[in-house]
């Protein structure tokens, strides 16, 4: 690929197409409405790459085990065990959803390309990745269990994968143009239930109480994760926009530049 051709992330919330409060469910219309964007986004001439969340299926052994912690007592090694593989069956099932939308999906395991120091990034090998998108391929990552090199294991959410591989890729010379999360909600709200237009680092605060956590078993933070790892990225000049992935046609206007109904976060 073009490192000069505008890369966009694309992050698909595990509650969109999982129910968290039901351990191991798929909302399968909204998959395939999300695959269906994807597959639409894919012919606007820029780069994609996704990442998803692992929803009602990672979330509950990982609570179980607490091996976003560490190794904390001989039953952490079947956490790792078992997280790893369910984070990776949901990722199969997004992948099957999306090749049968007609788009080459490929995986990328967390797991294999990422070691953590203290629950900090300490390698990412992105060349696999690199390679996919020379090849014109769509590399899909996910939330997953990871190892660590200081305290055995921990769980990196969806917004901290591609937030670092953004940082890389940038690094490396990508023009990457935004991250794009989807979720159930028309981007943020504020206490009185209405989309807030714009954060940033100026007006964050003002906002922090109505962010409140997530429905469900979440183990990586729910919404106020993901606006901090979203603004930590915008001031890194990577800016995002989180929206509502359901809503049809959405996710490929927001590709294309589109004004949609959400809420944008820059520095």
């Amino acid at each position: 690929m073009n490192k000069n051709k505008p890369l966009v992330f694309i992050k698909i919330g595990g509650s969109l197409i999982t129910d968290k409060t039901k351990p191991f469910s798929l909302k399968e219309d909204a998959l395939a409405i999300i695959c269906d964007e994807i597959k639409r986004a894919s012919t606007l001439g820029k780069t994609l790459i996704i990442g998803h969340g692992a929803g009602s299926f990672a979330h509950v052994p990982a609570k179980k085990y607490q091996t976003h912690k560490g190794i904390i007592n001989e039953e952490s090694y079947r956490g790792i065990a078992e997280v790893a593989d369910v984070a990776a069956q949901l990722n199969r099932i997004v992948i099957r959803t999306l090749i049968a939308h007609g788009v080459n999906a490929v995986t990328i395991s967390p797991l294999s390309t990422i070691i953590a120091q203290n629950h900090e990034l300490k390698s990412f090998c992105t060349e696999s990745i690199e390679e996919l998108l020379r090849l014109g391929l769509l590399p899909v990552l996910y939330g997953d269990q990871i190892l660590d090199t200081k305290i055995g294991c921990t769980v990196y959410s969806t917004e901290k994968i591609l937030g670092h591989l953004a940082v890389i890729l940038k690094g490396k010379g990508y023009h990457v143009e935004q991250i794009i999360h989807c979720g159930q909600t028309n981007g943020v709200y504020d206490s009185d239930g209405k989309t807030i237009p714009l954060i940033t680092s100026g007006n964050i605060e003002q906002y922090r109480s109505a962010l409140g956590a997530s429905h469900g078993t979440d183990v990586t933070g729910g919404m106020i994760h993901k606006v901090e790892e979203t603004l930590s990225l915008a001031k890194q000049g990577i800016p995002g926009l989180i929206i509502d992935g359901v809503e049809h046609g959405s996710l490929s206007k927001a590709v294309n530049g589109e004004d949609v109904v959400g809420t944008r976060v820059e520095a």
